[in-house]
Formats: C-alpha cells, sequence, structure tokens
C-alpha cells in the first residue's frame, strides 16, 4: 500500500467588522476620485469652463470677455481646478451640492427629483423580477411537492475505478 498525502481542509476566512469598513472606505474614496474626475474634466479639456457656462446658460449670449470674466469671477475658476473641486466637497460633507450653472436652482432638489424616478423604476424592476423568478421556479417547486425527482444535467459522483 503507498501512503497518499491528504491535503489538509482549509478553513473559510470570516470577515469580521474591519472588512466592513475598508469596504466602505474603498467605496468612498473611489466615489470622491470619480467626482474629482468629472470636476476637473472642463480643465482636462483644454476648453474654457466659463465658456461651457455661458452656453449652458445662454446659447445664443455672445462670448465677450467681460461675460466671460463675470461667470469666471462668480463661480470662482480662476483658483483652478482642485480648489473648486474642494470647495463643493466640503459644501457636500455640510448637505450643500451646490446650485446649477444653467439654472441657478439648488441642485439638491433636482437630484431628489431624480432619485424619485429612479427608486420607482426599481421598484417596478423589482417587481417584475420576482414575477419571473416565480413563473420559472413554480413548475419545479410542484415536482417537487408531487415527489418526482428531476433529472439532472451535471455529472453524478461515482468511486473512483480501483
Amino acid at each position: 500500500m503507498t501512503a497518499v498525502a491528504v491535503p489538509a481542509p482549509v478553513r473559510p476566512r470570516r470577515s469580521g467588522p474591519r472588512d466592513g469598513a475598508v469596504v466602505a472606505l474603498s467605496r468612498v474614496l473611489a466615489g470622491a476620485a470619480v467626482v474629482a474626475g468629472v470636476g476637473v474634466l472642463p480643465w482636462l479639456s483644454q476648453r474654457s469652463p466659463e465658456l461651457a457656462v455661458l452656453r449652458a446658460r445662454s446659447a445664443e449670449q455672445e462670448a465677450t470677455p467681460a461675460a466671460l470674466a463675470s461667470i469666471r469671477a462668480e463661480l470662482g475658476l480662476d483658483a483652478g481646478p482642485w480648489v473648486v473641486v474642494g470647495r463643493w466637497l466640503s459644501g457636500v460633507a455640510t448637505g450643500d451640492l451646490g446650485t446649477s450653472w444653467a439654472s441657478g436652482a439648488p441642485v439638491l432638489g433636482s437630484v431628489l427629483s431624480g432619485l424619485g424616478v429612479s427608486l420607482t423604476l426599481v421598484g417596478f424592476a423589482l417587481v417584475v423580477a420576482a414575477l419571473v423568478a416565480a413563473v420559472l421556479v413554480v413548475p419545479a417547486l410542484r415536482r417537487g411537492v408531487r415527489g418526482a425527482r428531476a433529472g439532472t444535467a451535471g455529472a453524478r459522483a461515482r468511486p473512483a475505478p480501483r
């Protein structure tokens, strides 16, 4: 008889509260990186951010140096992209999402109305998914209640030949 080495059983790693904190922190940092990246896009595109704001507010208004300087001063764009994004993030931390460049209305109201629409859509999608799952599962449940054995598509375990 030959001795066969049997590997030791691998114990599953248990997750603790520290793992949850690491995941939460990584998600917050990833979200902040995405927001910062989007915030600096006008500067990265080598286009004038104040011109983009002017076009969003009124496509017909001429882009005079005085109009662009007014928008630059109003929004504090002279400070640079990182300062602008930092100011916005500090406002977010206090619950102020800022004001829309185009309409001048608070952004929080628009976000909440969009969130309401999104949550309604998610709710209906969950209902449809539950109905589809029920339609797919009911036949198998009926067979199980009646005691019928379902065939398996996978391989069955058999003892190894000696």
